[in-house]
């Protein structure tokens, strides 16, 4: 082999390393998303499941009231 070829087996060798990184770095961000969603998404269910508390109770006092 020659210089040339050690230089270019080098550099493939650091292209294929940075690219590995960069997915692992994406899968790690695209988990993270995922989380930070449900996350979201559990918070918005919890607080319609108490908004809709606190109408029936309000209804209920209503219906004390009439």
């Amino acid at each position: 082999m020659d210089k040339s070829q050690l230089v270019i087996t080098a550099l493939q060798q650091r292209i294929g390393e940075i690219v590995s990184n960069y997915e692992t770095q994406i899968a790690v961000l695209r988990a993270e998303i995922t989380t930070l969603v449900q996350e979201k998404e559990d918070k918005a269910s919890a607080v319609a499941e108490y908004n809709q508390e606190l109408l029936e109770q309000m209804e209920a006092i209503a219906d004390l009231e009439v």
